[in-house]
């Protein structure tokens, strides 16, 4: 597992073709992102550049407060880009490595940090609506086991 950066919202910038050098400060709070971009050439070196990154970062996060933390069920039912299916977590597979093909409704969730769980129902075996509702029951319970 990754450890955290000292820095948090402050990440370096280097990109000689474009003669880009400085330090990117990044927050968001409520679906708004705040960024500013510190280049080493207008404040005078590197950490000049750093140290006016860092002033920005703490200015942003005493004016816009601490993120609130959320629960991992809630975060699981934030509403993201959505398959064919319209539910997230949701998805219809077609597996065309065997002959016939075979079609399912897959569910996933993670009940746990790190941990990812799926069923599957068969199109075949159930039909397709039947599939499908299963496939949304076995979610729905899934994300009420999540820690």
């Amino acid at each position: 597992m990754n450890r955290p950066s000292a820095t948090p919202g402050i990440c370096r910038i280097d990109q000689p073709h474009k003669h880009n050098h400085g330090f990117f400060v990044r927050l968001a709070r409520r679906r708004k992102i705040h960024s500013a971009f510190f280049s080493d050439k207008k404040h005078g070196g590197r950490e000049q550049a750093f140290a006016a990154a860092q002033a920005h970062y703490l200015k942003l996060r005493q004016k816009l407060g601490m993120p609130r933390r959320r629960s991992r069920r809630w975060n699981s039912q934030i509403v993201r880009r959505m398959g064919r299916s319209g539910i997230y977590g949701l998805q219809r597979v077609i597996d065309r490595r065997t002959k016939p093909w075979r079609k399912y409704w897959r569910a996933s969730w993670s009940p746990e940090l790190g941990v990812v769980q799926k069923k599957q129902f068969s199109i075949r075996k159930h039909g397709e609506e039947k599939a499908k509702r299963l496939a949304m029951r076995a979610r729905r319970e899934g994300l009420r086991s999540i820690k």
